[in-house]
């Protein structure tokens, strides 16, 4: 699962621009929130791309922190061809 820290608004406030250098040059995401909830992301944009990848935005949210209580369906021994 993806963890990262949470930052204030306040304290995104004061780093600002090193925050914005993080997501451009390192391609981190980074979250900003309130009382530890994270409200917004802040995600690289690719010059080629007008929205946000998906994949990204869904791995730093908590969009399917449900299946952490599913039971694991599939095992490797299930695999009949390996394709990797």
């Amino acid at each position: 699962m993806v963890t990262m820290k949470i930052y204030s608004i306040t304290e995104a406030r004061k780093l600002l621009g090193e925050l914005v250098n993080r997501v451009k040059y390192s391609k981190e995401t980074i979250a900003l929130g309130k009382h530890g909830k994270a409200d917004v992301f802040l995600i690289a944009c690719h010059a080629e791309q007008d929205v946000p990848p998906l994949t990204e935005v869904n791995a730093a949210s908590d969009s399917f922190r449900f299946l952490e209580k599913e039971p694991d369906l599939y095992s490797i021994d299930d695999l009949h061809e390996r394709y990797v």
